[in-house]
């Protein structure tokens, strides 16, 4: 690699969860293992190399990777094992790097372009991560080195499982011109329809469109496009990236068509978040809901605080201002709700200092009845219910299953 090449590394652990699986129990090692929501409407989180010669993929909706691979081992997901050995690859990349981008669980990028001066080449470095993940946590995983982080991925990607690749400069178009548009970050089903429909297939293809053509068709994402295809981008590797949000979300296994039972679990999912800032001494200042109806149309809904807060009470008024001010619930049922807090800052577990007193609680109050309406947010915590019969949150189970939560 060029000596004023930037040198950045990703690192993506090989089928995660279920290797992790497989490592803990060795009956399930050289079987096909599929981890994710066991639920009628469940979905794959990973699933083991085994299973994917099957045609099992991530985010596969589990009833037809039952059909696909019926007698694989159908796991339900163990995140606190998982971000053990998580935290534990992370150590190993530290003791290389303090600039490290962790982006889920099982990947992370990380800038080794200082490094080599300190601790050796860039190549060494890896083999000794690659090693070390090994030899500590029993599992492997895929890395790769490149000028950025876009192609740093795509090297990663390249040689799964147990891969090690470098992208050197003078390499880039040779690695990304065969490649499917489908590669290149952001390029989802929907984008990669309209590039297809321009006779846009590979990266090659995309590299010789106009700009002008990209820029009509894309608007401010085919100037990224363009770039990209040409392995140009200069985003940096931002240390230690920590949660963006606390969230839950839950999938319903039938639609749900009451509003009341809606709120409720708004509600008790609001609560949940307010309580796991808490436990992890965060405040949060935006508060998000998302709704998923049955034809899978997703909408997301955010509304800011006036300061970073850790009420349970006014991320649930504002979460429940969400709902019934900005969600049109027509009675076409709902599939899944969500409700997260963003926007993150440290804080104090269990205090709230930003309200010491009633006037300060009004003010807060004042706002989001501005925003939502009278109606929607009350002093009691319990707002007018819009059918005149009174509703207590938090009174009587909902017989939903508990909504899971994830740090985004």
């Amino acid at each position: 690699m060029e000596k004023d090449a930037r040198k950045i590394g990703h690192l993506d652990m090989d089928a995660f969860y279920a290797a992790v699986e497989q490592l803990d129990n060795p009956a399930y090692r050289g079987k096909p293992v599929i981890v994710g929501g066991l639920g009628p409407r469940g979905v794959v989180s990973t699933a083991s190399y085994e299973a994917r010669e099957f045609g099992v993929k991530s985010a596969m909706p589990m009833a037809k990777a039952r059909k696909l691979c019926p007698h694989a081992i159908f796991l339900p997901p163990r995140f606190p094992r998982y971000k053990e050995i998580s935290d534990h690859v992370r150590a190993i990349i530290r003791d290389y790097t303090p600039i490290i981008e962790p982006i889920s669980l099982d990947e992370a990028f990380f800038d080794l372009t200082g490094s080599e001066r300190v601790v050796g080449p860039a190549e060494e470095i890896l083999r000794s991560i690659k090693s070390r993940v090994r030899e500590e946590t029993g599992l492997t995983c895929s890395v790769g080195l490149a000028p950025n982080r876009f192609l740093a991925k795509i090297a990663s990607e390249l040689e799964k499982p147990d891969g090690l690749v470098i992208i050197t400069p003078d390499r880039v178009q040779e690695v990304l011109d065969p490649l499917p548009v489908e590669r290149i970050f952001g390029v989802g089903k929907v984008t990669a329809r309209r590039l297809h429909g321009l006779g846009i297939d590979t990266i090659r293809a995309l590299r010789e469109a106009p700009i002008e053509l990209l820029v009509r068709e894309f608007g401010k994402y085919g100037r990224v496009l363009y770039h990209l295809a040409r392995g140009e981008d200069d985003t940096p590797v931002r240390p230690e990236r920590e949660a963006k949000s606390v969230s839950r979300e839950v999938t319903f296994p039938h639609d749900v068509y009451e509003r009341e039972e809606i709120e409720r679990i708004v509600r008790r999912m609001a609560r949940e978040v307010a309580g796991q800032l808490r436990r992890d001494g965060l405040l949060g200042k935006t508060v998000r809901i998302k709704v998923r109806f049955p034809d899978f149309r997703t909408i997301t809904r955010q509304a800011r605080m006036e300061a970073p807060t850790d009420s349970t009470y006014l991320i649930e008024e504002t979460a429940i201002g969400l709902l019934r001010r900005r969600v049109e619930l027509s009675g076409e049922g709902v599939r899944l709700l969500g409700v997260g807090v963003g926007t993150l800052t440290a804080g104090k577990a269990r205090q709230l200092p930003l309200f010491t007193t009633d006037e300060a609680l009004d003010r807060t109050i004042d706002r989001l009845q501005n925003t939502f309406g009278t109606r929607a947010v009350q002093r009691d915590g319990h707002p007018s219910p819009a059918n005149g019969k009174e509703t207590v949150a938090g009174k009587g189970g909902s017989g939903y299953p508990e909504s899971g939560g994830e740090a985004e």
